[in-house]
């Protein structure tokens, strides 16, 4: 049976996320410790993995973060590398850019919440995800269904491409890893850190394992 190992990392500390303001397909440059963090998982995983192939996010916060993993590895020139709208950020439409905290307010919570990481202790990820795009006076945001579908595709191009005991890094985005994590599981996690580590097994398009989460080096 077919089985590839497929290694999340969030990308580096950026100034929205200093800022703790909505980032989704908006963009902020990485901060000095998102460089740093990024070239330290850089160097931890040239110094215990064998790439197989590179997928990542197109978005640039992801795409910067690549290149200083990239640039650590001895093989780097040899990987196959792609980059990936199916693994951007949730969209959040006309709310990029606002704060946080102001996410909670969208569902009537009476719990003060940071973030979004903190709501969907609360409220289900996808419920959230319906919320946001019935509440965007534009309608652009993400629903759950679009979200899925496009990570979906991105699942099954990496499945198409890779050949049994693959070792697999995907470059992407804390709400992506966190919800692929609670809905693989059918358990909350918190928000990953910058430039962490999630590793789950694949045995199938939809057949995935969380083997470890959240593990920053």
């Amino acid at each position: 049976m077919k089985k590839i190992n497929l290694y999340f990392v969030r990308h580096g500390e950026t100034y929205f996320n200093t800022t703790h303001k909505i980032q989704g397909w908006s963009d902020s440059l990485l901060t000095e410790k998102g460089v740093l963090e990024a070239t330290h998982v850089g160097q931890w995983i040239n110094n215990n993995l064998q790439l197989s192939s590179i997928y990542s996010s197109d978005l640039g916060r992801a795409k910067c973060t690549t290149k200083l993993i990239l640039s650590e590895n001895d093989d780097s020139k040899s990987i196959p590398l792609a980059y990936l709208s199916y693994f951007r950020e949730e969209f959040f439409g006309s709310f990029e850019g606002d704060r946080l905290n102001q996410l909670a307010g969208l569902l009537d919570m009476t719990q003060p919440v940071a973030n979004d990481s903190e709501l969907a202790a609360y409220v289900d990820e996808d419920e959230i995800m319906n919320q946001v795009k019935q509440s965007d006076p534009t309608h652009d945001a993400e629903d759950a269904t679009t979200f899925w579908t496009r990570v979906q595709q991105g699942l099954e191009q990496i499945w198409s491409d890779s050949d049994d005991g693959d070792n697999i890094l995907v470059v992407t985005h804390g709400a992506v890893i966190r919800k692929l994590a609670a809905r693989t599981e059918n358990h909350y996690y918190e928000n990953p850190a910058n430039a962490s580590i999630s590793l789950f097994e694949m045995t199938d398009v939809l057949n995935l394992t969380l083997q470890k989460y959240n593990q920053c080096h």
